[in-house]
């Protein structure tokens, strides 16, 4: 049966579902799992995949595609008309390309993030974390986590990396805020527009002087051009801190909001790694992938979808799929297996996915085992959630400290 008779029953973008979008997505899964939603605001439909089977299938389809180009003129016409996208200067990345050129882009930044690297890394996310830590410690008893912890981490983590100076973190913060976490189209451009700029100015320093960083090793390469230079430099910094500051900011969430697994992480500090995983899981940092075009008509479930339609698998929905996972909504910090799909799967499973893990274990793990008497500030109904559903987190998190804090 078509879900198009139900189309008008559910609404994933509705900003009600934003706090709390598990239920929606739970009858969603029993009622319509592969799901057409008409929206009058885009001016199209799009089709939303809320089982693990089908979630998974379709990130690693090569009947579905991220790029227009792919399409006969008339379907890409039909989606450009519609599109405002004020961050479109930075999208030649490999998040926004299939293969060959995504294949190429991630080969050539694969070795930034690869084991070596990221191990190499350790030690310097455990001192950026207790420093940042000793702010919090500073501050006084009320602490934003988001602002305090969160946001800063990774930016001065993967600025490190990039080859970015350390002094520029403010500016870097300010248009990573703009630029992902606002819905102001102008203020977006504009952000956007001046971070260009700043790229393009280091680009040309790191021609002039190179150096043993990813934008010196990235300039010397003749198999990068130089849009998808500057836009591999922006999902690298900015876009991909934003899913490790949600999934900080969640981890702890959760935790709070679960005492008996907080107090199971302290008992076994072990547990950090699978904790990770199950905030991954459970609440992850991203709601789901990016939007696929059908490119041909595609039969999922017993819908087809028509070539040329949207696809947008909901990974937050697929991980919580009681087909794959036991009791899916109890939080187990040591829940085992764990085949969550919260840094997506095939290949646009998230580059940076081993940093993020890192970031989020040092960070989580530094705020239990310092702050015994960590608690939340405000009831977690009235925290602020990211304005859509790609990108899943709390704009901030008001915490207590409370007291007898430690190393």
């Amino acid at each position: 049966m078509s879900a198009t008779g139900l189309e008008q029953s559910f609404d994933p973008t509705g900003s009600e579902h934003r706090r709390d979008p598990h239920p929606l997505f739970h009858r969603m899964r029993e009622r319509a799992p592969v799901y057409r939603h008409a929206s009058p605001a885009a001016g199209h439909a799009s089709w939303y995949l809320t089982r693990y089977a089908d979630v998974q299938r379709a990130l690693h389809d090569p009947d579905l595609g991220r790029q227009l180009d792919r399409l006969p003129d008339e379907l890409a016409a039909f989606h450009r008309r519609w599109q405002n996208d004020p961050l479109a200067m930075v999208r030649r990345n490999m998040f926004n390309l299939d293969p060959p050129d995504h294949t190429r882009l991630r080969r050539l930044m694969a070795p930034a993030f690869g084991p070596r690297t990221v191990a190499a890394l350790e030690r310097r996310v455990h001192q950026v974390v207790g420093e940042l830590a000793d702010g919090m410690a500073a501050a006084g008893d009320g602490v934003d986590l988001i602002e305090a912890l969160a946001l800063p981490l990774p930016i001065l983590v993967v600025a490190e990396l990039v080859g970015f100076p350390i002094d520029d973190r403010a500016r870097l913060r300010g248009w990573s805020d703009d630029m992902l976490r606002s819905r102001d189209v102008a203020l977006v451009r504009r952000a956007g527009i001046g971070f260009v700029a700043y790229v393009n100015e280091k680009l040309d320093e790191r021609r002039a002087h190179p150096g043993a960083d990813l934008l010196s090793r990235l300039v010397r390469s003749t198999e990068i051009s130089h849009a998808e230079l500057v836009s591999s430099v922006f999902q690298l910094l900015l876009a991909g801190d934003e899913t490790t500051v949600n999934l900080i900011g969640n981890g702890v969430l959760e935790l709070l909001r679960h005492p008996d697994q907080l107090e199971r992480l302290r008992a076994r500090p072990r547990l950090i790694d699978s904790a990770v995983e199950e905030v991954l899981r459970f609440n992850g940092p991203v709601g789901h992938s990016r939007p696929l075009y059908a490119l041909t008509d595609l039969g999922i479930g017993e819908s087809v979808i028509p070539r040329g339609d949207i696809v947008i698998p909901v990974l937050l929905a697929a991980n919580r799929d009681p087909a794959v996972f036991h009791q899916p909504d109890v939080f187990d910090i040591g829940r085992t297996p764990n085949r969550h799909l919260g840094f997506g799967h095939g290949i646009h499973f998230c580059l940076g996915a081993a940093l993020a893990r890192l970031q989020a274990r040092a960070a989580i793990g530094a705020l239990v085992r310092r702050f015994p008497g960590l608690a939340l500030a405000v009831d977690p109904a009235g925290l602020e959630w990211t304005p859509d559903l790609f990108l899943h987190g709390v704009r901030r998190l008001p915490l207590l400290l409370g007291k007898g804090a430690s190393r």
